[in-house]
């Protein structure tokens, strides 16, 4: 069970997202003096209502979700004001901005496939989107000569190479795609190509592609070489193997994935 609501958290909700105590609940549908009651309490019981609260404080697309279905609720000033703050917690992350395009090409693939409701493609959200962001930056370094962000490949306990896409990953399922992002049209082939590999394997491919990377690039889980990995290093260690493979357009992308993932499955089922 998560942390009990407090009257701090209905303080934050109502500056993070630039809304006023009444306006806030008329968008919920309650009476306008309840959140007003909220912050006047020591202890706020668990009931639905500060569920809800609480989900709102820590998914800013579930808000936005609300902002929008409830506009005609408050005021037009109220809206935009509301609207601009919760889009502004969406930019000026590259990565997250990365995760939110990656998101937004897995659901075209699950559309195109009747999929969306696949519990299977769900349950392996993170793994996937954690695996193409990866192999994005990589394949970035070695095409377009540039990483598409700063954040570096640190895989924890879990092994997931990217701890604010792993905390965030609740809310960025819910972002919004900008129209003023950051992403360069080639940015976006290059990512929207490696998820059109990786989205059709399951998780037993992607754990096993994910960790032959974390081995090649930091060493055996026992004995780790390296706990954080640059840029600069990942150039190093794919440059020679991408001369070998041919590697040099974003349509070699699928090719090399491709021979990826099958030289892995071969090496695993020989053990």
């Amino acid at each position: 069970m998560g942390k009990p609501l407090t009257k701090e958290d209905v303080l934050e909700i109502l500056d993070r997202y630039r809304i006023g105590k009444k306006p806030l609940a008329k968008l919920l549908g309650w009476g306008v003096t309840t959140v007003m009651q909220y912050l006047n309490c020591e202890n706020i019981p668990n009931n639905e209502y500060s569920k809800k609260l609480k989900r709102i404080l820590d998914d800013p697309g579930y808000y936005r979700e609300i902002l929008i279905s409830g506009r005609n609720n408050i005021t037009a000033v109220a809206f935009n004001k509301s609207l601009a703050a919760v889009d502004n917690m969406f930019k000026g992350s590259p990565i997250l901005e990365c995760a939110a395009w990656a998101c937004a090409c897995m659901d075209e693939k699950l559309a195109e496939a009747g999929r969306q409701e696949s519990g299977e493609a769900h349950a392996v959200g993170l793994l996937r989107l954690e695996s193409v962001l990866l192999w994005s930056q990589i394949f970035a370094i070695r095409l377009l000569g540039k990483p598409l962000f700063e954040d570096e490949f640190q895989p924890g306990k879990t092994g997931m190479p990217y701890k604010a896409v792993e905390d965030d990953y609740a809310r960025i399922v819910n972002m919004p795609l900008m129209s003023d992002d950051l992403l360069t049209p080639e940015k976006k082939e290059l990512i929207a190509k490696v998820n059109d590999v990786l989205m059709w394997y399951g998780p037993t491919a992607l754990s096993a592609l994910m960790k032959a990377e974390n081995y090649r690039l930091c060493g055996a889980p026992g004995a780790r070489k390296r706990r954080i990995v640059k840029a600069e290093t990942l150039r190093k260690a794919y440059a020679e193997v991408f001369d070998q493979a041919g590697v040099r357009k974003l349509k070699d992308i699928g090719t090399y994935l491709q021979k990826r993932i099958a030289f892995i499955k071969k090496s695993t089922a020989t053990k």
